[in-house]
């Protein structure tokens, strides 16, 4: 009987952990929503004097604006997801810290980006981040495999801006206010850490290489290279359980295994 019970037990933990690499497939849409912080790159503020290594000494976390970020994904493969992004939010600068001090141009821009990226995992999602065994009970239950993973994502999309000048910037004959369309190329890195069997938290950090040398509404004769902004976020994600038929339900991640 023991023998029976035994060869039992040992057919289901192996029927079990051989359906791990496809509970992907059981929650393949995710939403996400958040908040993120925006620094502005371009003709206005910065700094030009001495060394300054890629940029650095251009950050001023000062200039530091907030917006609000939601989207989905679609995860196609084990590694590799697609989402689409919105991104509402406020970018600024001033030449109040700059080399340009007596030039004193500032600005601030409404941002609206919708776009669209691959992201890529280099560490994976757990199918078993919230799997525990009974095997694990000394000392408490606790997570089987870990809960990180990391990835990397490169997209494409619209950005709609509309510029409100201060400062001596309104004067100036290089001046446009009109609202105005660009093309956007975000790039960066992001992770997550599982909270719960379909909620995660993330942050993301990325580069946005734009189309546009007006987005501070200077389009200077100097300029030489188009704007760019920073985003960093703080996400959170939420897995939608997707049903083979009508009627069954996925199985729940949390189980045992024996």
């Amino acid at each position: 009987m023991m023998k029976k019970i035994t060869v039992i037990i040992l057919a289901l933990t192996a029927f079990s952990l051989t359906t791990y690499p496809q509970a992907w497939r059981l929650a393949r849409y995710e939403v996400f929503g958040g908040v993120t912080a925006l620094q502005f790159f371009g003709d206005i503020g910065g700094y030009s004097n001495g060394t300054n290594f890629i940029g650095f000494k251009d950050i001023n976390f000062l200039k530091t604006r907030p917006g609000l970020t939601g989207g989905v994904r679609l995860q196609v493969m084990k590694e590799v997801y697609v989402k689409a992004s919105l991104i509402s939010g406020v970018i600024t600068q001033s030449d109040a810290t700059s080399s340009n001090i007596n030039r004193n141009f500032a600005f601030t821009t409404f941002i609206n980006e919708l776009s669209v990226m691959g992201e890529y995992y280099i560490i994976p999602e757990s199918d078993q981040n919230y799997y525990y065994s009974i095997m694990q009970v000394r000392g408490g239950l606790r997570h089987f495999k870990q809960p990180w993973s990391l990835y990397v994502f490169l997209g494409a999309g619209g950005l709609y801006y509309h510029v409100t000048p201060r400062e001596n910037l309104a004067t100036s004959p290089h001046f446009s206010n009109k609202p105005s369309f660009a093309m956007v190329v975000p790039g960066g890195v992001g992770a997550k850490f599982a909270i719960f069997p379909k909620m995660s938290l993330g942050a993301e950090l990325c580069l946005r290489y734009t189309t546009s040398n007006n987005i501070d509404g200077y389009n200077s004769v100097y300029g030489k290279y188009n704007d760019l902004y920073n985003s960093f976020h703080i996400k959170l994600n939420y897995k939608l359980a997707q049903n083979r038929r009508a009627g069954v339900k996925p199985p729940s991640r949390r189980r045992f295994i024996f």
